[in-house]
């Protein structure tokens, strides 16, 4: 019988295969886009019958968009829904306990007290690279969502973006994805795909912007950072921690230079 790799082997040995294909981790993300155009329409009519009666749709629109309660609430329960759901349908699929095939086990390699630090680390860098280049540290679409002093807005802005969209979108990507592509294409171009894929999601993030493909190109170094620390860790616990950490910082650094320096 050929002995299990070791949790010391290198990070491009194969990992067992997940009790799931890439089919399946496609068909999660297809759901994960579903959700979030019915749920956001369905939220959005509700706040213009309730908040904005008799307005014009544009006007209604124009004010969620820029609303940071509205925009973090409504997300922020889109995301829960889908890690909810997804995480009951995985639950019906795997057979056997999920954690384990999830990857939510200890980490190798790099300690899990050590991560913040990676992530305050990169958030710093990518900040020298934005001043660098002359453009504004915070995207010119999400700075309405930080600007005021609201603490209910930024409380709902941390809540999609430090408490629910990480675990969401590392589950989707570094949980279902990564495993899947790298038992057909190798760890190496699997994390090279899982992050174009997920830096292509933030389309609808920084879509429209004047300086899209710049933020898109970010996206892709912190998919890198993200997806390289699940395969080198084999553990989806870091690329979580590094996740939620990279987003409080920059909540917290939206709502100083938005309204206190």
């Amino acid at each position: 019988m050929r002995p299990a790799p070791s949790s010391s082997a290198p990070s491009g040995e194969l990992e067992p295969a997940p009790p799931w294909g890439i089919g399946l981790a496609l068909a999660a993300l297809a759901y994960f886009l579903m959700v979030q155009f019915m749920l956001g329409v369905l939220f959005f009519l509700i706040y213009w019958v309730v908040a904005m009666p008799g307005q014009p749709f544009e006007a209604a629109f124009a004010r969620a968009a820029a609303s940071g309660r509205f925009m973090g609430l409504a997300n922020g329960l889109i995301y829960l829904f889908t890690l909810i759901t997804v995480g009951a349908a995985l639950r019906l699929w795997v057979r056997g306990p999920l954690a384990p095939a999830l990857r939510l086990v200890p980490p190798a390699r790099i300690p899990i007290w050590a991560v913040p630090f990676l992530a305050l680390g990169l958030a710093v860098a990518l900040d020298a690279v934005t001043i660098a280049s002359g453009r504004p540290v915070i995207p010119e679409n999400l700075a309405p969502l930080f600007r005021g002093r609201d603490p209910l807005g930024w409380a709902a802005m941390g809540f999609l973006a430090v408490l629910v969209g990480p675990p969401t979108e590392e589950l989707l990507f570094r949980g279902l994805l990564y495993p899947a592509l790298a038992v057909r294409v190798g760890p190496m171009f699997a994390v090279y795909l899982v992050s174009l894929i997920f830096a292509l999601f933030h389309l609808f993030t920084y879509g429209g912007t004047t300086d899209q493909w710049f933020w898109i190109a970010q996206a892709f170094l912190v998919g890198l950072a993200l997806t390289g620390l699940r395969a080198r860790t084999r553990s989806l616990w870091p690329p979580i921690v590094m996740h939620m950490t990279l987003n409080l910082y920059a909540t917290l650094e939206a709502i100083f230079l938005l309204n206190f320096r």
